[in-house]
């Protein structure tokens, strides 16, 4: 990885991207061409007060709900 280029070792193949810190290159055969996926990590941007809830959609249940604000509970009909 030098100057914005993805050389994958032992080949020619030279892949422009704008990541600096690649976690992996993954070739994925399909039936006429290979998907070449470049995994990097990104910071999540959050501040001190935000408010975030998160859904789990289970096997067993329809779903999980959660959310960081206090005093919210579910309601149930």
């Amino acid at each position: 990885m030098k100057k914005g280029i993805c050389h994958l070792s032992m080949s020619e193949m030279k892949i422009p991207t704008s990541q600096t810190e690649i976690i992996e290159t993954r070739i994925i055969p399909k039936s006429s061409c290979y998907i070449i996926e470049i995994v990097y990590e990104k910071a999540e941007e959050t501040t001190e007060n935000q408010e975030v809830a998160g859904v789990d959609l289970g096997v067993n249940n329809l779903m999980a709900v959660t959310t960081n604000q206090t005093g919210i509970s579910p309601k149930h009909d």
